[in-house]
């Protein structure tokens, strides 16, 4: 296909409706659960997938089914305000309405919970795409948005019982508010509205992914340091914007502290580093302390996994700050190129094609690391440029320091890898356009 060709075809898809995106990727993901279900019905993946569609490598949907059928028999015997109060994970009790409601007539089963999943899907896409349209362009996002629909093991994951995928939402929901307040300028009644809706992302977010708030606190950071020199270059006090943020870091540091994070029963509860306790009780214990604590905590809690093939030096102790230091280099080469090539073929608990599709998936993003710190130079005094590529920079850095086994880190590393393709997704447009531009020119003429 020729280069005019493609643009004609590529502003052909650009003139389809959100609602013809949509029902496109609606219909697309609601084929894949099914699919999904049937190979589990018939047992064609016995040791892959079971009977419910559930699989063994989201191994959490197992118990958080569990946890969701025991909700469902609470509303039913005890009415919904008793669901409220049900202990359990908060992506637990939004999926139980779906269960009670639709329990009766598939089972309790993949099929059941696509009513919330597609929601989660629809929503981490449109995110995506508005992510990519205030940063850069329409361009930008709606070759994002693509790329992250189409990813498979995203999409498989997507299917499942698993918090990650409204953990994802809710994170790029809050990177979507902070990349508007670094492009734009706010007047005092928005701010007003962006501030609420702030405080009541960070406290759901907390609620259901508390183990993730040190990268949220993080990136906080980074937001306001970006924010200030903005003003700095500009010259003038933007205070809707500055309000927002500080509404938004002062619920971050505030909620951990008297809300608890949901989560299974018997785990214990995620802390936050940086947190105001709400009494008198403070701890005398440093932040490096802290932070070495919940390193090894962490680290240590991979031994129950049963994919011990996967792990990533395990063996690695961190007893001071000077440990930490000196393992960084090797976390960013863990955290943005794991799993390793050497690993791509093996045969591991879920056999050798989960290896595969995570090796064929991990090459293409060895790819999109280019375009995407293309992007970043040529974007280099864009703000939110910045933000996304930092906050995924240190996030991934961060999950090669703590996450142990690759198959965990593969999961809660795909909200970060969404970043960099919205990233790579500009890069790639102004590696691919910028050339052809005469050639676009000559087709409008032309139309």
């Amino acid at each position: 296909m020729s280069i005019p060709s493609l643009l004609k075809s590529i502003k052909r898809l650009e003139r389809l409706s959100p609602i013809h995106w949509l029902s496109l990727a609606f219909i697309f993901h609601v084929l894949v659960t099914v699919v999904v279900f049937l190979v589990g019905h018939f047992r064609l993946l016995p040791g892959n997938i079971d009977e419910n569609g559930f699989a063994s490598f989201a191994v959490d949907s197992t118990a958080y089914r569990q946890v969701i059928i025991e909700m469902v028999d609470v509303v039913s015997n005890q009415g919904f305000s008793a669901w409220l109060n049900a202990p359990g994970p908060l992506h637990c009790r939004l999926y139980a309405p779906a269960f009670l409601f639709l329990g009766g007539v598939f089972g309790y089963n993949v099929l059941t919970a696509e009513p919330v999943n597609v929601i989660y899907y629809l929503a981490i896409l449109v995110l995506i795409y508005w992510l990519g349209v205030v940063i850069f362009n329409s361009k930008a996002g709606l070759i994002a948005s693509i790329v992250v629909a189409v990813w498979p093991s995203f999409v498989v994951h997507s299917t499942q019982l698993l918090r990650d995928s409204v953990s994802t939402a809710l994170l790029l929901s809050l990177f979507l508010i902070l990349a508007w307040l670094l492009q734009r300028k706010f007047s005092w009644r928005n701010s007003l509205l962006l501030g609420m809706a702030g405080l009541s992302l960070v406290t759901v977010l907390w609620l259901a992914r508390g183990n993730l708030w040190n990268l949220v606190d993080a990136t906080l950071a980074i937001a306001t340091i970006l924010l200030i020199v903005r003003m700095v270059r500009e010259r003038q006090l933007l205070g809707p914007n500055l309000i927002v943020l500080i509404v938004i870091v002062t619920a971050a540091v505030l909620v951990p502290a008297r809300i608890e994070s949901t989560t299974l029963a018997g785990t214990r509860p995620p802390t936050a580093l940086i947190a105001i306790p709400s009494g008198q009780t403070t701890s005398s214990r440093s932040l490096w302390a802290k932070i070495i604590t919940q390193i090894q905590s962490r680290r240590g809690g991979f031994k129950t996994y049963t994919a011990q093939e996967s792990n990533i030096d395990e063996d690695v102790i961190f007893r001071t700050e000077s440990d930490v230091i000196k393992y960084l280099p090797r976390a960013v080469v863990v955290g943005f190129f794991a799993p390793f090539p050497r690993m791509w073929f093996e045969v591991g608990s879920n056999g050798r094609a989960a290896h595969l599709v995570s090796g064929l998936e991990t090459s293409i993003m060895y790819l999109l690391y280019l375009p995407a710190g293309y992007c970043v130079w040529i974007n280099r005094r864009n703000f939110s440029v910045w933000l996304i590529f930092l906050a995924a920079f240190i996030a991934m850095t961060a999950l090669g320091l703590v996450v142990v086994n690759a198959g965990a880190l593969y999961r809660v590393r795909y909200v970060f890898w969404m970043l960099v393709i919205v990233l790579a997704a500009e890069g790639i447009r102004k590696i691919v356009w910028r050339p052809h531009n005469y050639a676009e020119e000559s087709l409008e003429n032309s139309n």
